[in-house]
């Protein structure tokens, strides 16, 4: 903060105050010898916020670190140590006072001083001010005469992104590891990453029976409450003459207990690239210790490990929801997640007959021929999805789009459907008569009430959220039943955070 305001500002005199005096002290002596302007070591709080005409706070803790009458009339506040729901600096009164500014309003609600301002009924979102863009921008008056203000910084993923920007402006052409070490041996740091490569990691790891058990265990843990998983973020990349289209996912998740937590994303759709030779999607995992928070690997799987654990979780299905002796299984759009799907279900089930489909026949007769000399049953190419359907127990359906790739005549009564195409609220595959049949089964409940097929039905009015018979974990763990007799059964696969922790622990165990 100090460093950076110094590009915009020149403070005469300075003043700060730490519990840790030896800490408030060297940090004092830091800065006047860097910013050439003096700092003061305060004994207390109230003696630093007394003498200032801008306040910065950034503790960790979750107390009040200033009082209402410490303050000048006409000070400004920059807080920006409340980022999550526990953590609160100012008190209410100060914020109910002053000219409230945020980066974004929705998320200081969440998460900033806004929220703690809120839920002492002081405030509401209507009694902000602005977002700090607004004034920016002109839209909205900053400062107009000597009113108390407060900034309520979160942090947003704007800030990241243009930072992202600016660095890879700086680094281009700089080559890693050729700039001398900027080190203090006074801090010791934590090792860089180790990158894997696409064809490292193609080459380690591949289906297998031990993977799709880890994605499983990740889908028992997750019923059991013990995977923090976030819901997914999305970014979306507008087409200019710059840049897109196309779209980015952003999922993670640790599971209790597991050396390492996952944090990927998933970058789809830039059918650009397609024009000039180039694949339409790509990503990384970036596996974290969880001993140590360090980042222990960025694995450049190019979508490769996520399209292997959406296999391991169509694996999970067929397993726990498939009639026992299902012989024939057709695969819905014929590319490299179907691919994915029919390896992963080998490793857990014989089927002794597969269908493709696909609206581009030379595609869907190389699957089928690709997929038969592998997995050593026939696999025929279909002329309609009409005929894959009527013919398959098992029915997977992966497609990109929002149209409706089957019908409910067609299925089978006792027919499983694994449906993992809907990931976005623009996708739908599935017709809401069939949801509205089929027993319905998640990976998680929330995100398909968001992103999956079971919003679509939801949106047409034939199911609501207490109509879903279960989560797959749950199915798992035995708490709910899965197939029990012949059944239409839907399994709504969206992707979940939990699995990407899965398959970058698995990963790292096969890398180490």
């Amino acid at each position: 903060m100090a460093r950076a305001s110094a590009t915009v500002h020149g403070f005469e005199e300075a003043f700060a105050f730490a519990r840790s005096p030896q800490k408030s002290s060297t940090f004092c002596k830091k800065m006047s010898k860097e910013l050439g302007y003096p700092f003061y070591a305060c004994a207390t709080a109230e003696d630093a916020v007394r003498n200032a005409d801008v306040v910065f706070t950034q503790t960790p803790g979750g107390e009040w670190v200033l009082d209402e009458e410490w303050l000048r009339p006409h000070a400004t506040i920059i807080a920006s140590g409340s980022d999550q729901p526990t953590k609160n600096e100012l008190p209410p009164s100060v914020m109910a006072k002053a000219k409230f500014v945020t980066d974004i309003t929705a998320q200081c609600s969440r998460v900033g001083e806004l929220r703690s301002a809120i839920e002492a009924g002081l405030m509401t979102a209507d009694d902000v001010h602005a977002e700090i863009g607004q004034i920016i921008n002109g839209e909205k008056p900053g400062r107009v005469g000597n009113e108390l203000i407060v900034c309520d910084l979160t942090g947003t993923g704007a800030q990241d992104a243009a930072i992202g920007s600016y660095v890879m402006k700086v680094l281009d052409g700089v080559v890693p590891g050729a700039m001398p070490p900027v080190f203090d041996a006074n801090k010791p740091r934590l090792p860089a990453p180790k990158l894997y490569d696409y064809d490292t990691i193609k080459s380690s790891v591949a289906p297998s029976r031990e993977l799709t058990e880890s994605v499983e265990d990740a889908f028992s843990q997750l019923a059991n409450g013990r995977v923090d998983v976030p819901l997914p973020m999305h970014i979306g990349i507008a087409e200019t003459p710059e840049a897109g289209p196309g779209d980015c996912h952003i999922k993670g998740g640790y599971i209790e207990g597991a050396p390492t937590w996952t944090v990927k994303l998933a970058n789809v759709s830039f059918y650009n690239n397609v024009k000039k030779g180039l694949p339409a999607g790509s990503g990384v995992f970036v596996v974290c210790d969880a001993t140590n928070g360090g980042p222990k690997a960025v694995l450049h799987e190019n979508r490769y490990l996520t399209d292997l654990r959406t296999g391991a979780a169509g694996a999970v299905a067929v397993k726990h929801l498939a009639i026992k002796d299902a012989k024939s299984v057709a695969f819905i759009g014929t590319g490299v997640i179907a691919e994915a799907m029919a390896r992963s279900s080998a490793t857990v089930h014989g089927f002794e007959q597969g269908y493709g489909y696909s609206r581009d026949m030379t595609k869907n007769s190389a699957f089928c021929d690709k997929m038969s000399a592998e997995l050593g049953y026939a696999f025929t190419p279909c002329s309609s999805a009409e005929e894959a359907v009527r013919n398959a127990d098992v029915v997977f359906t992966q497609t990109p789009g929002g149209e409706w790739v089957l019908d409910l005549k067609w299925l089978k009564p006792h027919a499983l459907i694994v449906a993992s195409g809907s990931d976005q609220p623009t996708k739908n595959e599935i017709p809401p008569a069939v949801m509205k049949k089929a027993r319905v089964v998640t990976d998680i409940t929330a995100q398909c009430l968001r992103v999956g097929e079971l919003r679509s039905a939801v949106a047409a009015g034939v199911m609501k959220e207490t109509d879903v018979h279960a989560q797959l974990g749950e199915v798992i763990n035995g708490t709910k039943k899965g197939r029990t007799g012949k059944e239409l059964i839907v399994c709504d696969l969206t992707g979940t955070g939990a699995q990407d922790a899965a398959i970058g622990s698995y990963v790292m165990k096969v890398l180490d």
